[in-house]
């Protein structure tokens, strides 16, 4: 195995040496393409210096650790609170919690109960500091989606009314709602925090797949800590969405249809058929396209299936071999054929174009015509910083990069430990096998995939277990060498404070120390922006008039609560190089002092296909001599209505536009 590691650190050098030299890299993206260099050296120092059994006690009781990293965190959040800001607390109660934990998981045999809370822990403090500083966080914008239609629910109390399309798939609002029904809280509070419940309640559950799937429990304990530092599922506990519930749900289904194999009794395994069944109609109702995307997965997983049994023999790997088609058993597979015909006979009957689009996408992949969506950005008097090797070195040492690093480290680290102790693993092997190809999607890649966000939405479930099995490896240290068990702890501690401040765990922080300095999509409004949102509502509705605005302030526009005959029409801003103009007639646009901080859609993508979006950003010089000369007829925290003349263009000349997506 070390001269397999030997061999992929040659592999990577080779490969970014020649994109490089090609220019298919240019050199800002090859040396940040450097993590992989990086990762695959320190994932070849961890497995030259751990391994081998060894008896090994924690330095502190489970019990006693658990109650630290809790009394650590209920600390965090109230210094959170009292700074305004998450940074410095979280960072430090991140940094303690993980060496505490990484104690934990360095012994040999770990008390699960305690370690799982302090793992629960480590994972919401996080995003609980999150949602007390953000105000609201709506991030793609469908958090606003989603107040209207709770709104909506809770008014007329008919899921038939939903707006949007969610008539369809009413699963989650349903369960928000009721949420909100039951707790009193207004509808984006009920949704945050079932998200955030929701998600810290799937910590101890990723800890039961994997005793389910590998057998051990310490191992199945480093997947759970796996789950905690990964940044997707903190952005999906926030950012809580019908296809984030569904995730939840299908991983809940996981354990039920691993566990039905391993009950012993026959009446806990047709409670645990029951329920595997009765999970299949939710899902079909909560997300229509999840199910979709875990077709991928499905069939990855069956096709190593199939090579397992395959070649397994024939290369001398007796440990792994397996009838070809013993995975296919329908006892087993039952509840998943199940679901498959049920989303198809759902999509193809209900009054729904999702059908259409999945047909039409496909169509696109097989005839090689899909790309991910392209983006062109507009500049209003603002200055961008250019793409140098300054600022691609400078990416590497933000925890975006240290994250980046350190993750594609413990996957290969997981990869080698599973390779040489494939008898250890044989139960969960071919899972195993798949999700270590697939995590990949989960790195920072320099070529953008078609729905690569939703992909990683669906991916992330598996990659736990290879990156579970890395941590178990990089924390088992020879016990001659106790200066590698401190570097192990220190890696996974600086591993679980990074997954905290990436780009999806913290999108709504722009600049240093985090990141570096460049302006991002907005992704959070303040209460008092969001308040003002309601103010503008009620001031076009008084006026009967329309406007133009952004895709933020329409959406948002949409969420504030009110009859739905008495809501503005607002239309869509259009982005040129000589200025934002508003759709004729409209005389009025909506404006917002957010613009001269963030990029600012027009428009929004399409769920299925590729598509081009519009950005735009505008100094603040420019933004205060727009409102200087030109009516400002209604103005409330940071929002203005301002009136327009025919083929008037905001901001002046814009610079030419810049291809590529706001990063």
């Amino acid at each position: 195995m070390f001269a397999l590691a030997v061999l992929a650190c040659c592999v990577v050098v080779g490969l970014l040496a020649a994109l490089a030299a090609l220019d298919v890299l240019q050199p800002p993206t090859a040396i940040r393409s450097t993590y992989a260099l990086a990762g695959a050296v320190i994932a070849l120092v961890a497995y030259a210096a751990t391994g081998g059994e060894r008896e090994r006690r924690a330095f502190l009781p489970a019990s006693v650790a658990s109650k630290l990293v809790v009394v650590g965190g209920a600390g965090s959040i109230i210094a959170t609170v009292e700074l305004g800001s998450r940074l410095l607390p979280v960072v430090a109660f991140l940094l303690v919690a993980y060496v505490l934990v990484a104690d934990q998981l360095a012994a040999d045999d770990p008390d699960p109960g305690p370690t799982l809370l302090a793992l629960t822990t480590t994972f919401a403090v996080p995003v609980i500091a999150k949602y007390l500083t953000t105000g609201f966080y709506f991030g793609g914008t469908d958090v606003f989606a989603h107040v209207a239609a709770l709104d909506r629910l809770l008014s007329t109390g008919r899921s038939a009314l939903l707006p949007y399309g969610y008539d369809l798939f009413p699963v989650f609002h349903l369960f928000t709602g009721t949420v909100t029904f039951v707790t009193g809280f207004v509808p984006y509070d009920a949704i945050v925090l079932t998200g955030v419940l929701t998600y810290a309640a799937l910590v101890p559950v990723t800890y039961l797949v994997g005793v389910r799937l590998l057998g051990d429990r310490r191992i199945a304990l480093c997947c759970a800590a796996a789950f905690t530092i990964l940044d997707l599922p903190a952005y999906d506990a926030l950012y809580f969405f019908p296809q984030s519930f569904a995730l939840a749900l299908l991983a809940v289904g996981f354990y039920a249809v691993l566990a039905r194999r391993a009950v012993g009794h026959t009446a806990r395994r047709r409670e645990h058929a029951a329920y595997a069944l009765a999970l299949v109609p939710t899902l079909v109702l909560a997300h229509h396209l999840t199910y979709v995307l875990l077709v991928g997965l499905i069939v990855a997983v069956a096709g190593v299936s199939v090579l397992r049994g395959v070649l397994a023999g024939r290369l001398g790997w007796d440990a792994l071999a397996t009838r070809p088609w013993e995975w296919a058993r329908l006892r087993w597979t039952f509840p998943i054929v199940l679901g498959l015909l049920c989303v198809f006979a759902y999509l193809v009957y209900s009054p729904s174009l999702m059908l259409y689009a999945i047909v039409a996408i496909a169509a696109q992949v097989l005839g090689d015509a899909v790309s991910a969506a392209s983006s062109v950005v507009f500049s209003y008097g603002a200055t961008l910083p250019s793409d140098s090797v300054g600022r691609a070195l400078a990416w590497l040492a933000t925890p975006v990069g240290v994250y980046a690093s350190l993750t594609t480290a413990v996957l290969l680290l997981g990869g080698y430990e599973f390779l040489e102790r494939t008898e250890t693993y044989a139960r969960g092997a071919s899972v195993v096998a798949t999700a270590f190809v697939l995590a990949t999607v989960l790195l920072p890649l320099p070529v953008a995939l078609p729905q690569g966000e939703r992909i990683q939405f669906v991916v992330v479930l598996l990659a736990v277990f290879p990156i579970g099995l890395g941590l178990a490896r990089l924390l088992r240290a020879r016990p001659r060498y106790r200066v590698v068990l401190v570097a192990a702890v220190v890696l996974v501690a600086a591993f679980g404070s990074a997954g905290a401040f990436t780009r999806s765990s913290a999108d709504d922080l722009d600049g240093p120390p985090v990141y570096v300095e460049q302006r991002g999509a907005q992704v959070a409004m303040s209460d008092a922006e969001y308040a003002a949102v309601g103010d503008v509502a009620a001031y076009l509705a008084d006026t009967n008039g329309t406007a133009a605005a952004d895709v933020v302030m329409r959406r948002a526009l949409a969420s504030v609560q009110g009859p739905p005959d008495a809501r503005p029409r607002v239309g869509a801003l259009n982005a040129t190089a000589r200025g934002l103009t508003a759709p004729a007639p409209t005389d009025r646009v909506i404006v917002r002092d957010a613009w001269t901080r963030h990029f600012v859609p027009t428009a929004e993508s399409d769920v299925a296909v590729s598509a081009q979006l519009q950005w735009y950003t505008v100094s603040e010089e420019r933004y205060r001599h727009a409102l200087a000369t030109r009516d400002v007829v209604f103005s409330s925290d940071g929002v203005h209505v301002v009136e327009t003349r025919e083929g008037d263009a905001l901001f002046g000349n814009g610079t030419a536009p810049t291809a590529g997506r706001p990063d």
